[in-house]
Formats: C-alpha cells, sequence, structure tokens
C-alpha cells in the first residue's frame, strides 16, 4: 500500500494532468447524482467547499442549491489553529481569495452552528472503498467533521478511489462518496 505521501503526489499528477474537457464532463455526471440524492432534495442547509482548479466543481451545486432556496455554508480556514470556521453565504459575491488561496467568505457573512448543517459535501485528495478519506494533511476537515451530526459525502473523480486507505484513528471516514461512475456507501 502506497503512503499517505505517496498517494497525495499520485494523485496530484493525475489532477494536473486532467484535461479540461474531459473534466467538465465528468463534473456535470456528479452534479446529476447529486441533484437525484433524496438526502440532497430534502435539505434545507448544506456545506460545501469551493472548489479550486482541478477539484470536483462545486460552483454550480452552491448557485442551484441557492435557487433553491438552501441555506448554503462554506469554509473559512483559521491557520492561527487549523480549523474552519462554518460561514452562510446568500451570493458567490459573498467570496473572496483567502488562505491557501481559496474562495472564502468575506467579513460580512455570518458565522453558522455547523450542528445544523444536514449534508456536507467535502472534498478529498484520494478516497477508499470502505468510505476512506485522504485530504491535504492539514486536518482542517477531520476536526471539523467529528462533532458533525449530518451526511457526510466525498466528492471524487473515479480515479481518486481505491481499494483501501492508510487511515490513522482521528481520520474520519465519509457516509457516502460520489464519482462520475458511481456512488460508493456506507449508509
Amino acid at each position: 500500500m502506497l503512503s499517505k505521501s505517496e498517494l497525495r503526489a499520485r494523485i496530484k499528477e493525475e489532477m494536473a494532468n486532467l484535461d479540461y474537457a474531459k473534466k467538465g464532463i465528468m463534473d456535470e455526471k456528479i452534479r446529476k447524482t447529486i441533484y437525484s440524492l433524496k438526502e440532497y432534495r430534502l435539505a434545507n442547509t448544506i456545506f460545501t467547499y469551493v472548489s479550486k482548479d482541478k477539484e470536483v466543481d462545486t460552483i454550480d451545486l452552491i448557485t442551484h442549491s441557492m435557487t433553491l432556496g438552501k441555506a448554503v455554508c462554506v469554509p473559512l480556514t483559521k491557520k492561527n489553529d487549523n480549523s474552519l470556521e462554518i460561514r452562510e453565504i446568500e451570493d458567490l459575491r459573498d467570496l473572496k481569495i483567502g488562505n491557501f488561496d481559496i474562495l472564502e467568505p468575506n467579513g460580512n457573512t455570518k458565522s453558522t452552528n455547523p450542528e445544523g448543517i444536514e449534508l456536507f459535501f467535502i472534498p478529498g485528495l484520494a478516497f477508499g472503498a470502505g468510505c476512506e478519506r485522504l485530504g491535504r494533511g492539514g486536518g482542517y476537515f477531520d476536526r471539523f467533521l467529528m462533532s458533525s451530526k449530518g451526511l457526510k459525502v466525498g466528492l471524487a473523480y473515479e480515479f481518486q478511489i481505491f481499494d483501501s486507505l492508510p487511515v490513522q484513528k482521528h481520520d474520519i471516514k465519509m457516509d457516502m462518496i460520489i464519482t462520475n461512475k458511481r456512488i460508493i456507501s456506507r449508509v
């Protein structure tokens, strides 16, 4: 089994070589799957990362959710303690470039209690067939998800899925992973 650092390097290389046209087709398949989920249709409040570079795109998910009247929450990274603060946005204009050159909520957005979030869309560099998740190594999402009660859904392209991943006891598993080809579920 590859180490976490070897897996990260391998996936980052595959992401760098990902063709934008192919990425767009895969993103559309993932969105269609999300929009057909009963859990998504019934959720009043969702949490999602704001996609960057060649991550599974979430910008359409954010705007689509807002048009449906859902409350949309996104993370604000706090580098001083490697934590996430959850903020509700009402428009894409509520985002600005923040830590790690990621779009984050601006100072005019309101902080939200994560206990009210029903559905979490989580990024990852790699996922295991047992719903394990490998992030970028900062532990931001693992710490945040420890106390969350909503459904945790990892978004990934099929090439990011492995039979298993090296995990530690603090690594949080997803309840479900959606790829451009399938749904992997523990629920």
